[in-house]
């Protein structure tokens, strides 16, 4: 009896495992669970779309495949074996389709935003989210698809997925607290992602809480410390990248144009962080998709909020204090504000150094910021996302000098205020077949006034001699409405065009000595379009070519822009990139050299005729190389520029305009690793600008004011001890011109040294997570020069005091942050 029943159960096995069954009106999303549980069998499906499926299947079966076959009889669904997976996917049973379709959005577990500027890989073909973190792909030969998705600061999620529109992809940010687990065979990028395009640097905004300088300026802190963003000089109110002139490079958050609000130390960003969520910086060779600037780009998309319960972030230092509160107002919306302001009489005389100078000068300065934030958004099912934006923002900086000689004393009272506002509206929505399109508006302004006053007397007979009395307002907007659609085709071709309307307002009024000089006002609109399109020529290579068209009705002529991009994208650890294009640029700024050796810029609307229309190309090639943790690129470029301006004023009753080109090269090395929770990276910049302008006393090409040799950048953070967290930035530049003697190449400023470092613990209880830090900047109080930001005041025909009031020496910063 015993051989019996043992020869019975082994014909059992051979025969294979019965499935049992007993589902009335029950949900396949559920049944499929109960079905995994019970026989340790392993499914892959949509749940929200099969929980809408009601199946009635009573028996005994088989194998899995009868059981399948009898569970999905007469749905619109297929199955198929992936390894040891069971794929159920979308598809009317016995029809092939002749292409399929992937679809869906990449967002963030525990909050639910939208990661823009995610990466997408499938298969041999890589993908980047638009700024609804929506991602499409078409494909006539699999019917299940292979995805790894990543966003830098979270961990990467690699996982089946059957054709669909409608997929949700949550990713975990490395910094959110989880419980103690083993992770294995993911990466997690924390830092920065380069290599992808030609020029193209993501980064982490989640990363940027742990740089020294924490709090309002993390962003920008991350920003300087990248191959090709010029650090040295602390450029209060724009960004150098790749040798471009001021005003030639363009940062928008949420749309709106950023005009550049200044601030006394560099420690305060013109963008509230707690509002930043991604940051993508375009250096050069961008496609036609892209605004029309002369030199980079910086995109920065702002958080959505927090829709599953409220939230409230606070943060506070010895200079500024910041909140933001995050409330859900439905299921699928949320009301986002925020607010910053420094603290008054933040700054006192001992901020500025005279200490070299024979005669001290008693400096008052006084110094106010603050700006607000307040966001709707609503995300919906299919992946479409609305929302309004609106910002607005105020920096107020004057200081007075004085200095008493032995015959004279010298006053001088400076004094600039800068108002900016905007406002932007999105509407982006995904098709059910994988087309997308997206209308976005958006108008900002800056409203600046600059103002001068200068005297000298004489102690001896009291008598005053003529001085300078000028006082400037400017005022510049933008407003843009555009449209674009994009689709695809087979073999993963993407195209997109679409429509844009610009209009650019300018206002200039300056007096002098109570007497007008300068009242004007200017208006010019334009229209945009651009088509491009990605085309695999190889498995592994991509041509995207493109062309943008201006028509200008201000200058009443047409600029057309055609770009070129050609990427390599390998399965291994290289990639290459090259692009070339040329761009027009309609607003700018500038220069005005005055007969005391300063520096300054002023917005101007290009006529075509005094004020000619900027024109620019970039030639831009990469390369990267990953491995593992560890990543090297190399960037090199080539950017040239027709139609500069300069006003040059050679005294107080001359002053010349001049037209002028220039152009810039360089070269980027960029390395980073990253090991356990630390990363550190290394970037190097080799790069020259010159420019030349007829007033030149040689027809030659000269150093730029911007011109910088070398620049080299060293970055860590480091985890230890679980909760602490240390970090150490370091930036060495090589030295601008020397302005006092600007057309002589013999002289140039001192070179550029500054070492931040930051300590921080992080705790978490419940939902509440706190962290608190000292961060020290300029550590070593290295004695450096800002970019274009010091007076020179000539004291007599020998003698010229230098008033440097922004410079950053020795700051200590303590801050405490929380949110729950």
């Amino acid at each position: 009896m015993i051989l019996l029943l043992m020869f019975y159960l082994g014909l059992s096995q051979l025969q294979g495992q019965e499935y049992r069954v007993e589902f009335t009106e029950k949900p396949l999303n559920r049944a499929l669970i109960e079905l995994r549980q019970q026989y340790s069998l392993r499914f892959s499906f949509d749940d929200r779309n099969l929980s809408a499926y009601f199946i009635s299947v009573s028996g005994t079966f088989s194998s899995v495949d009868k059981l399948l076959n009898a569970l999905l009889a007469g749905l619109p669904l297929q199955w198929e074996l992936m390894g040891n997976v069971y794929v159920i996917f979308q598809g009317a049973k016995g029809i092939q389709p002749s292409r399929f379709l992937i679809a869906g959005q990449v967002l963030e577990k525990g909050t639910g935003e939208p990661l823009a500027f995610s990466h997408i890989q499938i298969g041999d073909h890589s993908l980047v989210t638009d700024v609804k973190g929506s991602f499409s792909f078409v494909s006539d030969e699999d019917s299940v698809f292979s995805m790894k998705a990543s966003h830098l600061g979270c961990f990467v999620v690699d996982i089946l997925l059957a054709p669909g529109s409608n997929h949700k992809i949550f990713l975990t940010p490395f910094s959110y607290d989880l419980p103690e687990v083993i992770v294995r065979d993911n990466i997690v990028a924390r830092s920065v992602q380069v290599g992808e395009r030609p020029g193209l640097i993501s980064l982490n905004t989640y990363i940027a809480d742990y740089l020294p300088g924490n709090g309002d300026n993390s962003v920008f802190n991350l920003l300087r410390l990248q191959p090709g963003v010029v650090a040295a000089g602390e450029q209060a109110g724009d960004l150098i990248i790749w040798g471009s002139y001021e005003g030639t490079s363009r940062v928008k958050f949420d749309g709106m144009t950023i005009w550049g609000l200044k601030n006394f130390n560099d420690n305060i960003s013109a963008i509230n962080p707690f509002m930043t969520k991604s940051v993508e910086v375009l250096k050069g060779g961008f496609d036609a998709s892209f605004d029309d600037v002369a030199g980079g780009l910086v995109n920065i998309a702002g958080k959505t909020g927090k829709r599953q319960r409220a939230g409230f972030h606070f943060f506070i230092n010895n200079e500024t204090l910041n909140g933001m509160v995050e409330t859900p107002l439905s299921e699928k919306s949320s009301l986002t504000l925020a607010y910053r302001q420094t603290y008054y009489d933040l700054f006192d005389a001992e901020d500025v150094d005279n200490s070299d100078l024979e005669y001290r000068i008693a400096v008052k300065p006084d110094y106010r910021f603050r700006d607000f934030n307040a966001k709707y958004a609503s995300h919906q099912d299919d992946g479409s996302l609305f929302y309004i934006s609106l910002l607005g923002g105020d920096d107020d900086f004057s200081y007075t000098a004085e200095q008493e000689r032995q015959r004279n004393t010298i006053y001088q009272s400076t004094s600039e205020e800068n108002h900016q506002i905007g406002g932007s509206v999105y509407w982006g929505k995904n098709r059910k077949n994988g087309d997308h399109f997206q209308i976005k508006g958006a108008w900002s302004g800056l409203f600046s006034t600059y103002g001068v006053e200068r005297n000298i007397s004489n102690n001896r007979f009291n008598r005053q001699f003529s001085g300078i009395d000028k006082n400037t307002e400017t005022n510049v907007g933008e407003g843009n409405l555009k449209f674009d659609y994009g689709f695809q085709l087979l073999d993963n071709q993407r195209i997109s065009f679409g429509l844009e309307g610009i209009s650019n307002t300018l206002s200039i009024q300056e007096d002098s000595s109570n007497l007008t000089v300068l009242d004007s006002e200017y208006s010019a609109m334009r229209i945009a379009g651009f088509v491009k399109d990605k085309i695999p020529l190889l498995p592994r290579i991509v041509f995207q070519p493109g062309l943008r068209y201006n028509y200008s009705f201000y200058t009443s002529s047409g600029y057309p822009d055609p770009r070129l991009e050609l990427i390599y994208e390998s399965q291994g650890a290289f990639s290459a990139s090259a692009a070339w294009g040329a761009y027009h640029q309609f607003i700018v700024k500038s220069s005005l050299y005055d007969e005391t050796g300063n520096f300054r810029y002023v917005w101007t609307l290009a006529d075509g005729e005094d004020i000619p229309v900027l024109e620019a190309q970039h030639w831009v090639m990469g390369a990267s190389w990953k491995r593992n943790d560890f990543t090297a690129n190399v960037d090199a470029f080539y950017k040239t520029v027709n139609g500069l301006t300069r006003y040059v004023r050679f005294n107080q009753s001359e002053e010349s305009v001049y037209k002028g080109e220039g152009y810039s090269l360089g070269v980027d090395v960029f390395l980073k690793r990253d090991f356990n929770a630390n990363t550190i990276w290394i970037s190097y910049s080799l790069a020259q600008a010159k420019e030349r302008f007829s007033y030149f006393v040689q027809d030659d090409y000269r150093r730029a004011p911007h011109d910088q040799r070398h620049e080299l950048k060293i970055a860590g953070l480091m985890r230890f001890f679980k909760r602490f967290h240390f970090s150490a930035a370091y930036v060495y530049g090589s030295g601008f011109p020397l302005y006092a003697n600007y057309l002589s190449e013999e002289y140039t400023e001192p070179d550029y040294s500054r070492l931040d470092v930051a300590l921080f613990y992080r705790l978490m209880r419940g939902n509440v997570k706190a962290q608190a830090g000292i961060s020290l900047l300029n550590a070593l109080n290295h004695y450096n020069v800002k970019y274009i930001s010091f007076e020179q005041i000539p004291l007599d025909q020998l003698y010229t005091a230098y008033i440097d009031a922004e410079a950053v020496t020795f700051t200590p910063l303590l801050f405490l942050k929380f949110e729950f």
